[in-house]
């Protein structure tokens, strides 16, 4: 929970993965680790492990045809907390709780929908906190510690983000806020159609003062303000390598390309992380994280893990890059995964020295649900199938985010797979062209100015 692995329960994972799981995992954006081809008659052994380190599994009736069978997700925040200078808070004695309260309970077992929750006190909001349906923001109000929280987020199509509910939360009160807002989900939650049962379907209907007043009755308390217009919620993300604030020590990002490892990688992992550092952490970003790294001996991690095709000094561009579990998906068109690595090996091949300068996030889903958090990506692919002459044609949506805007905005709609590789090496070498240092300011001109892209590839 929260991102953090003991050793034995990394060594409980690698276990299942080898035995069970044809040694593959996949770490996701919510902090866990998938394992995949896992047979029913096997199924009861694998809790069993999980549940003898404390380990536990998402549910949220996702093959539900209908609304129902929902729980609360795996809670995410920073995966830095505790180390970071500069956060208000460590946030995760406070997610513990919340998810340690929701794990097991039969009565939050069957909500409208899955229900997402983000709590953050990083500096920089790495978690992009606002994408969940429930978002706990660190906040100091009068020489007091708490949170205010943002609700109704979702990624999903149609993607919005959590609005503030400008109220101050003291963290003694966090759990109990917490539980309100997922009963007044659980109660007036739209169950009519999976496709509008999310929290933020009963947001927009009632809006956040409705809402607010709801939980006030809940718990039968009423909230002090907080003018959350004061917050500055940037969305960037964490350097490779980060230094800790107790001094001489580091937290090192081990670069998975879009969350993939084979059993060999993952257990080279626990043994380095076990030299040097006892702990290994889950980030949201689709990676991995060895932190508390005495300084003198981060030169021997970083030749280790090269050593297993993980090095941490690669191009930002390489290890930024996310892609959905599309190969274990019906919803998805194609591989996620085979697009980004094919993506990733043209565009440095075409761009040549300048590949190793880009600092961008690009994101592949399968499907408009965002699995790969594509509709808040520097760039988005979405795979899309379209229809001619009878035949389906796998094709990409193409989504740029802009400076104006946490949400990525379409560019070009229906480019056939084989032509979305130009496309995007099209758009990154206007982008170095350009002179702009942000890309988010160029994504901006070309939403303005239109984008057209004539099919030849350079």
């Amino acid at each position: 929970m929260g991102g953090r692995l003991t050793i034995d329960q990394a060594k409980t994972i690698a276990e299942l993965s080898e035995k069970f799981g044809r040694g593959y995992l996949e770490v996701t954006t919510r902090h866990d680790i998938q394992l995949h081809w896992i047979r029913d008659e096997d199924s009861i052994e694998v809790f069993e492990k999980l549940e003898e380190v404390g380990l536990y599994t998402d549910m949220c009736g996702q093959h539900y045809p209908r609304a129902g069978y929902g729980d609360v997700r795996n809670v995410t925040t920073c995966p830095f907390t505790g180390v970071l200078d500069g956060e208000l808070l460590e946030t995760y004695t406070i997610v513990r709780e919340i998810v340690q309260f929701f794990t097991g309970k039969k009565e939050y077992l069957n909500l409208p929908r899955k229900f997402k929750i983000g709590v953050t006190s990083c500096p920089i909001n790495c978690i992009r906190a606002e994408v969940n349906d429930l978002a706990l923001i660190v906040v100091e109000r009068e020489h007091e510690l708490g949170f205010t929280p943002f609700v109704g987020g979702s990624i999903g199509y149609p993607p919005v983000l959590a609005e503030p509910l400008n109220i101050f939360i003291p963290l003694n009160n966090a759990l109990e806020f917490t539980k309100a807002v997922v009963e007044v989900y659980n109660q007036y939650g739209f169950r009519e159609r999976k496709s509008t049962s999310r929290f933020k379907w009963l947001l927009k209907e009632l809006g956040t003062e409705k809402i607010k007043e709801l939980i006030q009755e809940n718990m039968n308390k009423s909230f002090q303000p907080f003018d959350s217009s004061c917050l500055n919620l940037s969305w960037r993300d964490h350097d490779t390598l980060v230094r800790e604030k107790n001094h001489g020590l580091y937290s090192l990002t081990v670069p998975t390309f879009t969350g993939l490892l084979s059993i060999y990688q993952f257990k080279e992992i626990i043994n380095i992380s076990e030299r040097y550092s006892n702990e290994i952490r889950v980030s949201p970003s689709q990676k991995l994280i060895i932190p508390h790294i005495p300084e003198e001996e981060l030169g021997k991690v970083k030749v280790e893990l090269k050593k297993i095709n993980l090095d941490p000094d690669q191009p930002p561009i390489k290890y930024m890059v996310r892609g959905c579990p599309s190969d274990f998906c019906g919803k998805a068109v194609k591989s996620s995964k085979d697009n980004a690595y094919s993506l990733i090996n043209y565009l440095e091949e075409k761009l040549g020295e300048e590949f190793k300068k880009l600092k961008i996030w690009i994101a592949i889903s399968g499907c408009p649900n965002s699995c790969a958090q594509h509709i808040i990506a520097d760039i988005g692919l979405q795979n899309v199938v379209i229809k001619k002459d009878g035949q389906s044609i796998p094709c990409f949506n193409i989504y740029v985010r802009g400076k104006n805007s946490k949400l990525s905005q379409l560019l070009l709609k229906n480019i056939p797979e084989d032509l979305a590789k130009d496309v995007v090496r099209d758009i990154l070498k206007s982008f170095i062209k350009s002179g702009y240092e942000s890309f988010n300011e160029f994504a901006e001109e070309l939403l303005r100015g239109g984008y057209t892209y004539d099919g030849r590839a350079s």
